[in-house]
């Protein structure tokens, strides 16, 4: 009887890892090891056989990382951070995986820490013309008052290395500039100036030389609460000329020169007809689960088979789909979809697969194929007391996510 060696997948980082595993076991892998930040039972998350789950240090350098592979050996090795607590780890893949003689599936350091560090971003940005917020970095509270003499409020004020969620600050006055800095700030940091326009993002995998893309997401209009996962989001949107052409430059230029290797995201204001980055994320995070709602392609599944060398698939729109900030309140049943598809639910008790941590915030990602099948579905989550922005504001993502594509859902 013919044999066939056992195939073994190392994973760093438990996010979403049950959308993983399905795509390594169909091309033959049957031993996996994740290293994880929590501690969680393999059994209640996803399918475990032949899963060990291990314990990642969140203060790990490019040493401790080739311990690991050292001592594992996988015939594949593969970097996916989680949003929270993990946000530098991907500076420290990068590091290791130059060093590595095996197959790691990691962004170069150079662009992790462009995508890392919110002031090499802005540097960077500067030196090579991409289309960033003007703004100064500052070494201490002086610097960062000269700064907002210079730049005027309101103001956004991001420290260097701060976790996602965290480390970022709006201020539209001295007073509140004051006391932003009497709560502490982390140096160095990037005071910058507050653009009002559409917050939008696009989620992107490099492999192979290519680069995929999925629909863009429009995040509202951007506001002082700087946290887009509070806000209706959907897709598609359709970006105005001059902004599309100028994303294509920076994707362009970062793809050619800063050796991205595997998934990414773009967070970028729409402000008039251009665009302004935001930040860069050298991860999946909270995009995801829309792709793969809007498309029927999910990228956490592209991912995996291009870090085994596929192609990337071309995606494309099959409806417009709409992320709801909302709560995950006991006995409180969530509204049917008023067409019957599937609603996704993203909550916090997942350890594998979560947006949020310790908190009943919950996000419903669905597809709507009538507009005002899906305004009602809005009122009865508002009137269930689910609904965690304005029912206006959903309203209006709705309704131009129809006005880009006005067709039907397909049956999901």
């Amino acid at each position: 009887m013919e044999t066939h060696p056992m195939k073994k997948a190392l994973i760093f980082g438990e996010y979403k890892i049950a959308r993983f595993l399905p795509v390594l076991r169909e091309r033959g892998y049957t031993s996996f090891v994740v290293y994880s930040a929590v501690e969680f039972d393999a059994a209640l998350e996803f399918d475990n056989e032949g899963v060990e789950v291990k314990l990642l240090s969140l203060d790990w350098d490019a040493e401790d990382v080739l311990r690991v592979l050292d001592t594992e050996r996988p015939d594949v090795a593969i970097a996916n951070p989680y949003a929270h607590g993990q946000e530098q780890l991907p500076i420290v893949y990068g590091r290791a995986a130059a060093r590595w003689d095996g197959r790691f599936v990691a962004h170069s350091a150079e662009f992790a820490e462009v995508a890392c560090d919110k002031v090499k971003l802005h540097e960077t940005g500067v030196e090579r013309g991409w289309p960033v917020p003007e703004g100064a970095v500052c070494t201490d509270a002086a610097a960062v008052a000269g700064a907002a003499r210079e730049l005027g409020f309101p103001l956004v004020i991001k420290e260097a290395q701060a976790q996602a969620g965290d480390g970022r600050f709006f201020a539209a006055s001295a007073a509140e500039l004051d006391a932003v800095l009497a709560r502490g700030l982390a140096f160095p940091a990037i005071v910058q100036a507050f653009k009002v326009g559409v917050e939008t993002g696009i989620e992107l995998i490099t492999a192979g030389g290519e680069l995929m893309r999925w629909p863009v997401v429009s995040m509202g209009p951007l506001d002082a609460g700087l946290d887009p996962s509070l806000r209706a989001r959907v897709t598609p949107y359709a970006l105005p000329e001059r902004a599309a052409a100028r994303l294509d430059a920076f994707l362009t230029d970062i793809q050619d020169n800063f050796a991205p290797f595997g998934p990414w995201q773009i967070d970028f204001a729409v402000v008039e007809d251009d665009i302004v980055v935001l930040e860069i994320n050298p991860r999946l995070g909270g995009l995801s689960d829309l792709g793969l709602t809007g498309t029927g392609t999910d990228p956490h599944a592209v991912f995996t088979a291009a870090a085994l060398g596929e192609p990337l698939p071309q995606v494309t729109t099959r409806a417009v789909t709409i992320e709801l900030p909302s709560s995950e309140i006991p006995g409180v049943e969530v509204p049917a979809h008023p067409e019957g598809a599937e609603v996704m639910r993203v909550t916090a008790r997942k350890p594998t697969n979560r947006c949020f941590i310790n908190t009943d915030r919950m996000q419903l990602v669905t597809t709507i194929g009538n507009l005002d099948a899906g305004k009602r579905w809005v009122k009865e989550l508002d009137a269930a007391g689910l609904l965690r922005c304005s029912v206006e504001s959903a309203f209006q993502q709705l309704e131009q996510g129809f006005g880009v594509f006005g067709g039907k859902a397909e049956s999901l």
